[in-house]
């Protein structure tokens, strides 16, 4: 079952219709003067992110292996599983937990704003560096815009202990970036 969810991201077809229907319901349970709807704003935006990289049009894994690990055609260090356990796992099982426990406490949404942030913030280097689109650039832009006001409201309205919680939220985005690109993504 994992293998043929994995294989051409076949799971990425769910992607743009959990994020209408992710958006629905932040658009129903909250408003946007809660700080709970930027806590969770990110969760639609990333999906529609991971619709443009895996999707439409798709080619994040093929972009990876070519430009960025400057592999010949045919040889993957990002193959179809790793996409899917780090979209999967990493990404729809944090982003669900730290947007129920930001009902807790809101620091946990400024996790996944700055998470969202520093992904952002990657496609636009990379495409700054390479001086061409990559796959999740354009929505990365929007995404990034969004997210800073997200991050500067929630900061604004009711998180509590801030320089802890912003020391805590780049820490753990740093760091599980850092992994992604050095032990997720070597070959095999």
């Amino acid at each position: 079952m994992i293998r043929r969810l994995a294989e051409n991201q076949n799971w990425a077809k769910a992607a743009p219709w959990m994020g209408v229907v992710t958006t629905a319901l932040l658009f129903w349970c909250f408003r946007p003067s809660d700080a709970m709807f930027w806590a969770l704003v990110n969760i639609p935006l990333y999906l529609f992110h991971q619709t443009e990289e895996h999707l439409w049009p798709g080619g994040f894994k093929q972009y990876m292996n070519r430009v960025i690990y400057k592999k010949p055609d045919g040889v993957e260090t990002l193959t179809d599983e790793k996409v899917f356990w780090i979209n999967i796992l990493l990404v729809w099982a944090s982003f669900a937990l730290f947007g129920s426990l930001a009902s807790i406490n809101i620091g946990f949404g400024l996790l996944i704003i700055v998470f969202s942030i520093i992904n952002c913030v990657t496609h636009i280097i990379q495409g700054i560096i390479h001086k061409e689109w990559n796959p999740g650039l354009v929505v990365a832009g929007v995404q990034f815009l969004i997210s800073i006001y997200g991050a500067y409201f929630i900061t604004t309205h009711g998180l509590t202990s801030r320089l802890l919680w912003w020391i805590v939220a780049l820490m753990f985005s740093v760091a599980v970036h850092a992994v992604l690109f050095k032990k997720v993504m070597k070959t095999r």
